[in-house]
């Protein structure tokens, strides 16, 4: 496989966060989120984001996911995709995010 292949078989797709909640149980801060991602539904992540966004901030916000990575529990809750983000400084998460009236569930390419 070449590395454009490989690139190519991640599926990564725009969703919409519905519900931002705090992991209690988590041993660093983190948000438990629900996503909408379109005809893939609505799919949960875990994210420790709570250093650069308040759970109201991240409610509403156009998300970029990596999905069909498999299904992960991270303290406690059920994480079945990965949210994108880059990293501004130690500790610190921007989310990759799309503009303008961006479908849920439209892939990433």
């Amino acid at each position: 496989m070449t590395p454009y292949e490989a690139f190519q078989s991640v599926d990564m797709r725009v969703g919409t966060v519905l519900r931002v909640e705090l992991n209690e149980k988590a041993r660093k801060p983190a948000y438990k989120m629900w996503i909408d991602l379109g005809e893939l539904g609505t799919l949960t992540s875990s994210g420790q984001y709570v250093s650069r966004y308040t759970g109201d901030e991240l409610v509403g916000r156009k998300v970029v996911c990596a999905t069909k990575l498999g299904e992960r529990r991270i303290a406690g809750f059920l994480s079945q995709v990965l949210v994108m983000g880059v990293e501004s400084e130690p500790g610190v998460v921007n989310l990759l995010t799309a503009e303008g009236n961006v479908p849920n569930g439209s892939k990433v390419f």
